[in-house]
C-alpha cells in the first residue's frame, strides 16, 4: 500500500481504450480497440440545490442539498479506420461493393445537356471504370478532348483541346467502356454519415504497463452515449484527430451504487 505523500502517486497515464458499440437492440457486440487515443477524460459533476437565508441580510447559504449527479466522457481519437469514422460521423460502416459491367454503352453523364460545361468534373457514378469512348450527340470525342480520373470515377471535357472532334458545351455526354467488380474480399469500405440517431456502448480503459507515473488502473464505463464534438480534420498541418464526447448513463442491471462507472487497481 502506498500512502501520501509519495511522488509515485503522481499520474501521467497512457494505455489502451476499447469500445463495445451496442447493436440496434442495445446488445453487446464485443470490445474493439480504438487504436491511439491522445486523450481520455471523465468529468463527474454534482448538481446542488441551494437555499439562501431569508432571515438575515447577508443572504448566506441556509441549506445545500445534492439533487443529482452526472458524468461525461471525452476522448480524442487519431486512427482513421472505418469503425472509428462511423463514430465520428454518427453513421454506419459497411463494405463498398460494385457490380461488374463488361459492356457499358452510351451511359449518360452529368447534368442536362444545356448545363454541360467544359473543364468541370462530372461523376461517372462508379469506381475505376475503363472509358473506351465518349460521345456528344453523334460525335465521338478525340481522346485528348476529355480527362478521366478513374480512381474517383470522374470525367471532364477539356477546353484546351481545339482539334477535330473536340468537346463543346451545352451538349449531353455519354460514355462507353466497362466497370470492374468490387467484391467483399477487396476490403473496400464506406461510411454513411448521420444515419445513427444515437451511439451507445461500453468503454474500457487499461493503463499501459510502462506508463510514466502513477498506479495502473482499469476503468469501466458501463453505458456511454457518444457524439462527435468539433471538426473531423481532413486537411490539416498535423495528424488528423477527432473528438468524441458523451454522457454516462446508468446501467440499471447493476446494483445501486455500481451503475455508472468504476476504477479498479491493477
Amino acid at each position: 500500500m502506498i500512502n501520501t505523500p509519495d511522488s509515485n502517486n503522481l499520474y501521467l497515464g497512457a494505455g489502451s481504450v476499447f469500445f463495445d458499440r451496442f447493436d440496434v437492440d442495445g446488445e453487446s457486440r464485443g470490445f474493439r480497440h480504438l487504436g491511439n487515443v491522445d486523450t481520455l477524460e471523465i468529468s463527474t459533476s454534482v448538481e446542488l440545490k441551494e437555499k439562501k437565508n431569508a432571515m438575515d441580510g447577508t443572504k448566506a447559504t441556509y441549506a445545500e442539498v445534492p439533487v443529482g449527479s452526472s458524468a461525461e466522457v471525452s476522448m480524442a481519437i487519431t486512427e482513421f479506420v472505418k469503425e472509428n469514422l462511423a463514430l465520428a460521423m454518427m453513421g454506419q460502416d459497411s463494405e463498398l461493393l460494385q457490380t461488374a459491367n463488361a459492356s457499358v454503352t452510351d451511359q449518360p453523364v452529368g447534368p442536362a445537356a444545356a448545363k454541360v460545361e467544359l473543364d468541370k468534373w462530372y461523376d461517372l457514378e462508379c469506381f475505376n471504370p475503363t472509358v473506351s469512348s465518349v460521345e456528344q450527340d453523334t460525335t465521338t470525342l478525340d481522346a485528348q478532348a476529355y480527362e478521366v480520373d478513374a480512381e474517383a470515377g470522374m470525367i471532364r471535357l477539356l477546353s484546351s483541346y481545339t482539334g477535330a472532334d473536340k468537346a463543346v458545351a451545352g451538349v449531353a455526354i455519354v460514355w462507353s467502356g466497362s466497370i470492374p467488380e468490387i467484391a467483399a474480399g477487396d476490403n473496400r469500405w464506406k461510411v454513411q454519415a448521420m444515419t445513427a440517431g444515437v451511439i451507445k456502448g461500453r468503454l474500457r480503459y487499461i493503463s499501459a504497463q510502462n506508463q510514466s507515473s502513477g498506479p495502473r488502473v482499469m476503468v469501466d464505463v458501463w453505458i456511454v452515449g457518444l457524439n462527435p464534438e468539433g471538426a473531423l480534420g481532413l486537411i490539416t498541418e498535423d495528424f488528423g484527430t477527432f473528438t468524441l464526447k458523451g454522457k454516462v448513463y446508468a446501467d440499471t442491471s447493476k446494483p445501486v451504487g455500481e451503475q455508472y462507472y468504476r476504477m479498479i487497481d491493477l
